[in-house]
């Protein structure tokens, strides 16, 4: 989820992030929702954690760091699931 402040016009980076996620994992997520906020807002949220927040980090983010995090999460995710899986 992108979460994204419409007053201060933050739509067109959220769009082009979300188009950049699509494309690099496509298939692998489950939903990718663009999120209208206010108050300065921009974070990306990946299965309840943020793991992008300009608040926190007083910048946007750059694509291939958003995909980094994105990817740390997705893989953190993933192997939990295949560990939960596993048991008998």
């Amino acid at each position: 989820m992108i979460r994204y402040c419409v007053p201060c016009r933050y739509q067109f980076k959220a769009i082009q992030d979300a188009d950049a996620i699509l494309k690099e994992f496509g298939e692998e997520l489950s939903d990718l929702r663009l999120v209208p906020g206010a108050h300065g807002v921009y974070d990306v949220e990946v299965d309840g954690t943020i793991v992008f927040s300009l608040d926190k980090a007083m910048r946007f983010p750059e694509t291939p760091e958003l995909i980094r995090k994105i990817r740390a999460k997705i893989g953190t995710t993933k192997a939990r699931r295949r560990k939960a899986y596993r048991r008998p």
